[in-house]
């Protein structure tokens, strides 16, 4: 299954840490801060949440329940715990996703196998 968001990252150009914190994990607002231009990299993981409940077709995904990690050389990818979570009850396996980021846009996507 697949799932995909496109979102303006000036929508959260004036959240404040506590509205981030509702969302994302500790893990992304510390990853995401390391930047300049740190509310694209916020609106990256959103879009990510959002490609996953729309490729599960499930409302009901706590947000904060689902990390965005990187590797070494910046691919995203879910935790393990994000991953089990969100399978829990499924068919699928494995979820892949991809960011990506263009001027005050980012999109995201969630591959489901």
């Amino acid at each position: 299954m697949l799932g995909i968001d496109i979102e303006n990252s000036k929508r959260f150009a004036d959240w404040s840490k506590r509205e981030l914190s509702r969302i994302f994990t500790a893990g992304e607002i510390e990853y995401a801060s390391r930047f300049e231009n740190s509310i694209e990299h916020f609106c990256g993981f959103y879009c990510v949440k959002e490609a996953l409940v729309k490729a599960l077709d499930n409302k009901q995904i706590e947000y904060k329940k689902v990390e965005v990690l990187h590797t070494n050389s910046g691919k995203p990818y879910l935790s393990q715990t994000s991953v089990e979570y969100l399978l829990k009850g499924t068919n699928y396996k494995k979820v892949e996703i991809s960011i990506s980021h263009s001027g005050d846009f980012a999109i995201a996507v969630a591959l489901l196998n």
